[in-house]
Protein backbone atom coordinates (compact mmCIF):
# COMPACT_ATOMS: atom_id res chain seq x y z
CA UNK A 1 0.00 0.00 0.00
CA UNK A 2 1.05 3.70 -1.00
CA UNK A 3 1.96 5.38 1.99
CA UNK A 4 3.64 8.66 0.71
CA UNK A 5 4.97 9.84 -2.59
CA UNK A 6 7.83 12.97 -2.55
CA UNK A 7 10.27 14.90 -4.43
CA UNK A 8 12.59 17.31 -5.14
CA UNK A 9 14.10 19.85 -7.39
CA UNK A 10 11.00 18.13 -10.00
CA UNK A 11 9.45 20.14 -12.65
CA UNK A 12 7.61 23.01 -10.89
CA UNK A 13 8.75 21.93 -7.03
CA UNK A 14 12.13 23.80 -6.06
CA UNK A 15 11.42 22.87 -2.58
CA UNK A 16 10.46 19.60 -1.49
CA UNK A 17 7.14 18.07 -1.68
CA UNK A 18 5.36 15.29 0.42
CA UNK A 19 1.63 13.63 -0.69
CA UNK A 20 0.90 11.55 2.17
CA UNK A 21 -1.43 9.11 2.37
CA UNK A 22 -1.52 8.02 6.15
CA UNK A 23 -5.01 9.10 7.70
CA UNK A 24 -5.10 11.41 10.60
CA UNK A 25 -7.40 11.02 13.50
CA UNK A 26 -9.54 14.03 11.75
CA UNK A 27 -12.75 11.70 11.79
CA UNK A 28 -12.53 9.34 14.69
CA UNK A 29 -14.50 6.37 14.58
CA UNK A 30 -15.10 6.92 10.82
CA UNK A 31 -13.91 3.85 7.97
CA UNK A 32 -14.89 6.33 5.21
CA UNK A 33 -11.78 7.04 2.81
CA UNK A 34 -9.94 4.36 4.54
CA UNK A 35 -7.91 1.55 3.57
CA UNK A 36 -5.55 -0.35 6.19
CA UNK A 37 -2.45 -2.47 5.56
CA UNK A 38 -0.55 -4.70 8.45
CA UNK A 39 2.77 -4.73 9.40
CA UNK A 40 4.68 -7.39 10.93
CA UNK A 41 5.53 -6.51 14.71
CA UNK A 42 2.85 -3.86 14.93
CA UNK A 43 -0.91 -4.83 16.67
CA UNK A 44 -2.81 -2.62 14.77
CA UNK A 45 -3.43 -2.04 10.75
CA UNK A 46 -1.70 1.21 9.22
CA UNK A 47 -5.03 3.30 9.04
CA UNK A 48 -4.26 4.86 4.88
CA UNK A 49 -6.11 6.86 2.55
CA UNK A 50 -8.13 5.15 -0.28
CA UNK A 51 -7.91 8.40 -2.34
CA UNK A 52 -6.76 12.10 -2.49
CA UNK A 53 -7.38 14.26 -4.87
CA UNK A 54 -5.40 17.23 -5.89
CA UNK A 55 -6.62 20.71 -6.37
CA UNK A 56 -5.49 24.31 -7.83
CA UNK A 57 -5.33 26.70 -10.61
CA UNK A 58 -4.11 25.73 -14.15
CA UNK A 59 -0.37 25.51 -13.67
CA UNK A 60 0.43 25.38 -10.23
CA UNK A 61 1.68 21.63 -9.90
CA UNK A 62 -0.96 19.15 -9.96
CA UNK A 63 -0.02 17.00 -13.02
CA UNK A 64 3.82 17.48 -11.94
CA UNK A 65 3.05 15.08 -8.66
CA UNK A 66 1.17 12.73 -10.72
CA UNK A 67 4.42 12.94 -13.35
CA UNK A 68 6.28 12.62 -10.37
CA UNK A 69 4.91 8.99 -10.08
CA UNK A 70 4.86 8.19 -13.47
CA UNK A 71 8.97 9.26 -13.83
CA UNK A 72 9.58 6.82 -10.86
CA UNK A 73 7.96 3.82 -11.84
CA UNK A 74 9.10 4.15 -15.65
CA UNK A 75 12.94 4.38 -14.20
CA UNK A 76 12.01 1.23 -12.06
CA UNK A 77 10.92 -0.63 -15.36
CA UNK A 78 13.07 0.56 -17.43
CA UNK A 79 16.65 1.02 -16.33
CA UNK A 80 17.71 -2.06 -16.55
CA UNK A 81 17.29 -2.15 -20.24
CA UNK A 82 18.74 1.50 -20.73
CA UNK A 83 21.57 1.66 -22.95
CA UNK A 84 24.72 2.67 -21.47
CA UNK A 85 24.60 6.07 -23.33
CA UNK A 86 20.59 6.47 -22.80
CA UNK A 87 19.75 9.46 -21.18
CA UNK A 88 17.16 9.67 -18.08
CA UNK A 89 14.36 10.64 -19.76
CA UNK A 90 12.66 11.89 -16.38
CA UNK A 91 15.14 14.62 -15.34
CA UNK A 92 13.20 17.90 -15.12
CA UNK A 93 15.18 20.06 -12.33
CA UNK A 94 13.47 23.39 -11.19
CA UNK A 95 14.12 25.71 -14.20
CA UNK A 96 13.50 29.02 -12.63
CA UNK A 97 16.71 29.39 -10.78
CA UNK A 98 19.81 27.66 -9.70
CA UNK A 99 18.85 24.12 -8.97
CA UNK A 100 18.01 23.97 -13.31
CA UNK A 101 20.90 21.96 -13.68
CA UNK A 102 21.14 20.06 -10.23
CA UNK A 103 19.69 16.30 -9.67
CA UNK A 104 16.41 15.62 -9.04
CA UNK A 105 14.58 13.56 -6.19
CA UNK A 106 11.96 11.06 -6.13
CA UNK A 107 10.98 8.26 -3.76
CA UNK A 108 7.67 7.04 -2.01
CA UNK A 109 7.05 4.89 1.02
CA UNK A 110 5.16 1.78 1.04
CA UNK A 111 4.15 -1.39 2.71
CA UNK A 112 4.76 -4.58 0.95
CA UNK A 113 4.20 -7.82 2.57
CA UNK A 114 3.13 -6.32 5.56
CA UNK A 115 7.10 -4.83 5.44
CA UNK A 116 7.66 -1.14 5.50
CA UNK A 117 9.74 0.36 2.57
CA UNK A 118 11.37 4.14 2.18
CA UNK A 119 12.83 4.05 -1.68
CA UNK A 120 14.72 7.30 -3.16
CA UNK A 121 16.86 8.01 -5.57
CA UNK A 122 18.77 10.98 -7.51
CA UNK A 123 19.85 11.60 -10.59
CA UNK A 124 20.89 14.03 -13.59
CA UNK A 125 20.33 13.79 -16.93
CA UNK A 126 22.90 10.79 -17.95
CA UNK A 127 23.13 9.14 -14.15
CA UNK A 128 22.16 7.99 -11.08
CA UNK A 129 23.75 9.74 -8.12
CA UNK A 130 22.19 8.18 -4.93
CA UNK A 131 19.60 5.09 -4.77
CA UNK A 132 18.19 4.00 -0.81
CA UNK A 133 16.52 1.48 0.24
CA UNK A 134 15.50 0.92 3.61
CA UNK A 135 13.10 -1.23 5.88
CA UNK A 136 11.36 0.43 8.16
CA UNK A 137 9.87 -2.28 10.05
CA UNK A 138 11.48 -4.13 12.73
CA UNK A 139 13.32 -2.58 15.86
CA UNK A 140 15.54 -0.03 13.49
CA UNK A 141 15.60 1.13 9.96
CA UNK A 142 18.04 -1.21 7.87
CA UNK A 143 19.48 0.16 4.88
CA UNK A 144 19.48 -2.81 2.28
CA UNK A 145 20.99 -0.56 -0.36
CA UNK A 146 22.59 2.92 -0.01
CA UNK A 147 24.51 3.96 -2.93
CA UNK A 148 26.58 7.30 -3.83
CA UNK A 149 27.49 7.50 -7.45
CA UNK A 150 28.93 3.85 -7.90
CA UNK A 151 29.70 3.24 -4.72
CA UNK A 152 27.38 0.71 -2.64
CA UNK A 153 26.63 0.32 0.92
CA UNK A 154 23.71 -1.78 2.12
CA UNK A 155 23.51 -4.93 4.10
CA UNK A 156 22.44 -6.39 0.27
CA UNK A 157 25.57 -6.46 -0.39
CA UNK A 158 27.01 -9.29 1.87
CA UNK A 159 24.96 -11.43 -1.10
CA UNK A 160 27.06 -12.78 -3.82
CA UNK A 161 24.68 -12.21 -6.47
CA UNK A 162 23.82 -8.46 -5.17
CA UNK A 163 28.24 -8.12 -4.67
CA UNK A 164 28.75 -9.63 -8.38
CA UNK A 165 25.98 -6.65 -9.86
CA UNK A 166 26.88 -3.99 -7.39
CA UNK A 167 30.30 -4.27 -8.83
CA UNK A 168 30.10 -3.44 -12.64
CA UNK A 169 26.80 -1.88 -12.94
CA UNK A 170 25.84 0.86 -15.96
CA UNK A 171 25.35 4.54 -13.92
CA UNK A 172 21.89 5.02 -15.80
CA UNK A 173 20.97 1.68 -13.91
CA UNK A 174 18.88 1.04 -11.28
CA UNK A 175 20.34 -0.91 -8.41
CA UNK A 176 16.79 -2.15 -7.20
CA UNK A 177 16.04 -3.00 -10.65
CA UNK A 178 18.94 -5.10 -11.53
CA UNK A 179 18.42 -7.30 -8.75
CA UNK A 180 15.18 -7.71 -9.02
CA UNK A 181 16.05 -9.45 -12.80
CA UNK A 182 19.68 -11.14 -11.44
CA UNK A 183 19.27 -12.12 -7.82
CA UNK A 184 15.02 -12.34 -7.64
CA UNK A 185 15.19 -14.06 -4.11
CA UNK A 186 17.02 -11.26 -2.81
CA UNK A 187 14.60 -8.69 -4.26
CA UNK A 188 11.73 -10.34 -3.20
CA UNK A 189 9.75 -8.73 -5.89
CA UNK A 190 9.98 -5.06 -4.21
CA UNK A 191 10.40 -3.03 -7.59
CA UNK A 192 7.26 -4.70 -9.35
CA UNK A 193 5.34 -3.61 -5.98
CA UNK A 194 6.31 -0.31 -6.27
CA UNK A 195 5.66 -0.41 -9.51
CA UNK A 196 1.90 -1.62 -8.90
CA UNK A 197 1.96 1.46 -6.78
CA UNK A 198 3.03 4.39 -9.62
CA UNK A 199 0.52 3.80 -11.87
CA UNK A 200 -0.02 6.97 -13.89
CA UNK A 201 -2.83 8.15 -16.47
CA UNK A 202 -3.97 10.98 -18.65
CA UNK A 203 -7.43 9.82 -19.58
CA UNK A 204 -7.38 13.27 -21.89
CA UNK A 205 -3.40 11.69 -23.32
CA UNK A 206 -3.42 9.80 -26.96
CA UNK A 207 0.02 8.50 -25.18
CA UNK A 208 -2.09 6.88 -22.55
CA UNK A 209 -3.73 4.17 -24.84
CA UNK A 210 -3.39 2.31 -27.87
CA UNK A 211 -4.93 3.99 -30.81
CA UNK A 212 -8.13 1.94 -30.49
CA UNK A 213 -8.92 2.74 -26.86
CA UNK A 214 -11.63 0.80 -26.47
CA UNK A 215 -10.21 -2.46 -27.65
CA UNK A 216 -8.38 -3.70 -25.00
CA UNK A 217 -11.55 -2.76 -22.78
CA UNK A 218 -13.32 -5.31 -25.25
CA UNK A 219 -10.83 -7.55 -25.26
CA UNK A 220 -11.07 -7.59 -21.23
CA UNK A 221 -14.97 -8.24 -21.10
CA UNK A 222 -15.07 -10.76 -23.52
CA UNK A 223 -12.15 -12.84 -21.48
CA UNK A 224 -13.86 -11.65 -17.84
CA UNK A 225 -17.38 -12.35 -17.08
CA UNK A 226 -17.25 -9.82 -13.72
CA UNK A 227 -15.39 -7.46 -15.32
CA UNK A 228 -18.27 -7.24 -18.23
CA UNK A 229 -21.03 -7.70 -15.52
CA UNK A 230 -19.47 -4.70 -13.45
CA UNK A 231 -19.02 -2.33 -16.78
CA UNK A 232 -22.45 -2.94 -17.77
CA UNK A 233 -24.02 -2.11 -14.36
CA UNK A 234 -21.67 1.30 -14.26
CA UNK A 235 -22.88 2.30 -17.55
CA UNK A 236 -26.39 1.37 -16.54
CA UNK A 237 -25.74 3.39 -13.50
CA UNK A 238 -24.49 6.15 -15.39
CA UNK A 239 -27.65 6.94 -16.99
CA UNK A 240 -25.98 7.16 -20.47
CA UNK A 241 -28.80 5.07 -22.18
CA UNK A 242 -26.64 1.58 -22.17
CA UNK A 243 -28.92 -1.57 -21.80
CA UNK A 244 -26.32 -3.98 -23.31
CA UNK A 245 -23.27 -4.16 -24.59
CA UNK A 246 -20.98 -6.59 -27.32
CA UNK A 247 -17.67 -7.45 -27.90
CA UNK A 248 -16.56 -9.32 -31.46
CA UNK A 249 -13.65 -10.50 -32.40
CA UNK A 250 -12.20 -9.77 -35.57
CA UNK A 251 -9.84 -11.77 -37.70
CA UNK A 252 -7.53 -9.56 -40.57
CA UNK A 253 -5.55 -11.96 -43.14
CA UNK A 254 -2.75 -10.28 -44.90
CA UNK A 255 0.17 -11.27 -46.54
CA UNK A 256 3.93 -10.57 -45.43
CA UNK A 257 6.49 -10.70 -47.99
CA UNK A 258 9.90 -13.01 -47.03
CA UNK A 259 12.86 -13.74 -48.81
CA UNK A 260 12.35 -17.02 -49.83
CA UNK A 261 14.83 -17.98 -53.27
CA UNK A 262 11.94 -18.56 -55.29
CA UNK A 263 10.37 -15.56 -57.11
CA UNK A 264 7.27 -16.48 -57.19
CA UNK A 265 6.92 -17.84 -53.73
CA UNK A 266 8.43 -13.91 -52.36
CA UNK A 267 5.75 -11.98 -54.62
CA UNK A 268 2.83 -14.32 -53.34
CA UNK A 269 4.24 -14.04 -49.62
CA UNK A 270 2.83 -15.92 -46.21
CA UNK A 271 -0.22 -15.22 -44.56
CA UNK A 272 -0.70 -13.70 -41.31
CA UNK A 273 -3.70 -13.39 -39.31
CA UNK A 274 -3.76 -9.93 -36.62
CA UNK A 275 -6.59 -10.69 -33.97
CA UNK A 276 -8.38 -7.39 -32.52
CA UNK A 277 -11.67 -7.14 -30.69
CA UNK A 278 -14.26 -4.17 -31.28
CA UNK A 279 -16.59 -3.04 -28.59
CA UNK A 280 -20.18 -2.02 -29.05
CA UNK A 281 -22.50 -0.36 -26.67
CA UNK A 282 -26.36 -1.17 -26.87
CA UNK A 283 -28.91 1.85 -26.57
CA UNK A 284 -32.39 1.53 -26.06
CA UNK A 285 -34.49 1.97 -28.86
CA UNK A 286 -38.38 1.76 -30.11
CA UNK A 287 -37.59 -1.91 -31.32
CA UNK A 288 -35.41 -2.96 -28.45
CA UNK A 289 -31.59 -2.58 -27.88
CA UNK A 290 -29.66 -1.19 -30.95
CA UNK A 291 -25.90 -1.63 -30.83
CA UNK A 292 -23.87 2.06 -31.84
CA UNK A 293 -20.21 2.19 -32.87
CA UNK A 294 -18.08 3.06 -29.60
CA UNK A 295 -16.68 5.93 -31.86
CA UNK A 296 -20.38 7.51 -32.00
CA UNK A 297 -20.53 7.48 -28.37
CA UNK A 298 -20.23 10.97 -26.35
CA UNK A 299 -16.98 11.65 -24.88
CA UNK A 300 -17.90 11.21 -21.32
CA UNK A 301 -19.05 7.58 -22.17
CA UNK A 302 -15.77 6.90 -23.96
CA UNK A 303 -14.18 8.42 -20.74
CA UNK A 304 -15.53 6.00 -18.35
CA UNK A 305 -15.10 2.72 -20.65
CA UNK A 306 -11.45 3.35 -20.59
CA UNK A 307 -11.00 4.10 -17.24
CA UNK A 308 -13.01 0.92 -16.30
CA UNK A 309 -10.22 -1.60 -16.23
CA UNK A 310 -7.90 0.61 -14.21
CA UNK A 311 -10.88 1.64 -12.14
CA UNK A 312 -12.07 -2.62 -11.61
CA UNK A 313 -8.70 -3.50 -10.59
CA UNK A 314 -8.27 -1.19 -8.27
CA UNK A 315 -11.75 -1.67 -6.94
CA UNK A 316 -11.90 -5.79 -6.83
CA UNK A 317 -7.69 -6.69 -7.51
CA UNK A 318 -6.22 -8.70 -4.69
CA UNK A 319 -3.22 -7.04 -5.03
CA UNK A 320 -2.45 -3.86 -3.13
CA UNK A 321 -2.39 -1.15 -6.29
CA UNK A 322 -2.29 2.41 -6.61
CA UNK A 323 -2.99 4.84 -9.30
CA UNK A 324 -2.43 8.64 -10.56
CA UNK A 325 -5.01 9.59 -12.76
CA UNK A 326 -4.79 13.11 -14.11
CA UNK A 327 -8.10 14.85 -15.37
CA UNK A 328 -10.06 12.81 -13.55
CA UNK A 329 -13.36 14.74 -14.26
CA UNK A 330 -12.50 14.50 -18.41
CA UNK A 331 -16.07 15.05 -19.76
CA UNK A 332 -17.33 13.24 -16.85
CA UNK A 333 -20.95 15.54 -15.65
CA UNK A 334 -20.67 16.17 -11.98
CA UNK A 335 -22.89 13.81 -10.13
CA UNK A 336 -21.25 10.95 -12.61
CA UNK A 337 -18.10 12.06 -10.97
CA UNK A 338 -19.73 11.74 -7.48
CA UNK A 339 -21.44 8.81 -7.95
CA UNK A 340 -17.82 7.13 -9.33
CA UNK A 341 -15.76 8.43 -6.57
CA UNK A 342 -18.71 7.87 -3.43
CA UNK A 343 -18.34 4.37 -4.52
CA UNK A 344 -14.73 3.56 -4.72
CA UNK A 345 -13.92 5.84 -1.88
CA UNK A 346 -16.99 5.57 0.76
CA UNK A 347 -18.82 2.16 0.01
CA UNK A 348 -16.73 -0.36 -0.60
CA UNK A 349 -16.21 -2.10 2.57
CA UNK A 350 -12.76 -1.84 4.34
CA UNK A 351 -12.07 -6.06 4.26
CA UNK A 352 -12.06 -5.97 0.63
CA UNK A 353 -10.58 -2.93 -0.40
CA UNK A 354 -7.13 -2.97 -1.84
CA UNK A 355 -6.52 -0.16 -4.26
CA UNK A 356 -5.83 3.40 -3.61
CA UNK A 357 -6.83 5.97 -6.57
CA UNK A 358 -4.54 9.88 -6.44
CA UNK A 359 -6.17 12.13 -9.13
CA UNK A 360 -6.38 15.99 -9.74
CA UNK A 361 -9.26 17.59 -10.59
CA UNK A 362 -10.96 20.79 -10.68
CA UNK A 363 -14.83 20.19 -9.31
CA UNK A 364 -15.34 21.21 -6.38
CA UNK A 365 -18.78 19.48 -5.99
CA UNK A 366 -16.42 16.53 -4.27
CA UNK A 367 -16.29 18.95 -1.43
CA UNK A 368 -19.37 19.90 -1.28
CA UNK A 369 -21.06 19.09 2.44
CA UNK A 370 -20.30 19.47 5.77
CA UNK A 371 -16.80 17.92 6.17
CA UNK A 372 -17.93 15.06 8.29
CA UNK A 373 -20.56 14.05 5.45
CA UNK A 374 -18.84 15.03 1.85
CA UNK A 375 -17.61 12.61 0.01
CA UNK A 376 -13.76 13.21 0.65
CA UNK A 377 -12.53 13.61 4.12
CA UNK A 378 -10.23 16.77 4.80
CA UNK A 379 -7.18 14.96 4.83
CA UNK A 380 -7.91 13.66 1.53
CA UNK A 381 -7.81 17.00 -0.11
CA UNK A 382 -4.77 19.06 -1.45
CA UNK A 383 -4.09 21.79 -2.82
CA UNK A 384 -1.16 23.37 -5.03
CA UNK A 385 -0.11 26.79 -5.74
CA UNK A 386 2.76 28.24 -6.64
CA UNK A 387 5.19 31.70 -5.14
CA UNK A 388 6.36 34.71 -6.81
CA UNK A 389 9.40 32.81 -8.20
CA UNK A 390 6.83 30.22 -10.00
CA UNK A 391 8.16 27.41 -7.32
CA UNK A 392 4.74 25.10 -6.18
CA UNK A 393 3.94 23.83 -2.95
CA UNK A 394 2.00 21.13 -2.33
CA UNK A 395 -0.22 21.14 0.98
CA UNK A 396 -3.51 19.73 2.83
CA UNK A 397 -6.51 20.50 3.96
CA UNK A 398 -5.95 18.94 7.30
CA UNK A 399 -3.04 21.08 8.40
CA UNK A 400 -5.89 24.00 8.68
CA UNK A 401 -7.72 23.23 12.50
CA UNK A 402 -11.42 23.44 11.49
CA UNK A 403 -14.68 21.88 12.94
CA UNK A 404 -16.36 19.21 10.88
CA UNK A 405 -19.38 21.25 10.54
CA UNK A 406 -18.48 23.78 7.65
CA UNK A 407 -18.73 23.58 4.07
CA UNK A 408 -15.48 22.89 2.66
CA UNK A 409 -16.31 23.75 -0.65
CA UNK A 410 -17.83 26.82 -0.22
CA UNK A 411 -14.58 28.05 2.21
CA UNK A 412 -12.31 26.79 -0.56
CA UNK A 413 -14.03 29.12 -3.14
CA UNK A 414 -13.89 32.07 -0.86
CA UNK A 415 -10.35 31.78 -0.83
CA UNK A 416 -9.66 30.49 3.02
CA UNK A 417 -7.11 27.80 1.81
CA UNK A 418 -5.58 29.28 -1.07
CA UNK A 419 -4.54 26.97 -3.66
CA UNK A 420 -7.27 29.55 -6.62
CA UNK A 421 -5.93 31.64 -9.49
CA UNK A 422 -5.72 35.09 -8.78
CA UNK A 423 -7.20 36.61 -11.42
CA UNK A 424 -6.80 39.48 -13.44
CA UNK A 425 -9.11 41.46 -16.18
CA UNK A 426 -10.12 39.60 -19.25
CA UNK A 427 -11.76 43.04 -20.91
CA UNK A 428 -9.98 44.41 -24.39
Amino acid sequence: MLIELFGKNFGCFRDEFRLSMLATDIDPGSDRGIIEARVEGDEEPLRLLRSAALYGPNGSGKSTVLRAARALGHLLGASRAFTSDEPLAPYEPFALGPQSDQPVTLGIRAVIEASVYDYSVQFSKVAFVGEKLTQLSGEMPTDLINRVDQHVEGTWKADPQFQLISKGFRPNALLLALADSLAPGLAKGIAVALQRLLTARDPTSRFDWPNDRSEHVAKRARDDSGFNGWLLERLKSADVGVVNLDTEEVRRVFRVRTNAPDADEEREGRESVRTSFRLALLHGGRDGPIPLPYARESLGTQRLVEMAPLLYDLAHGTEPRAAFVDEFDASMHPLLLQGVVRHFNCEIPITSAHGQLVFATHETALLDDEAKDAILRRDQVYFTEKDEFGASRLFSLAEYKERNNLNIRRRYLQGRYGGLPSLGTFTE
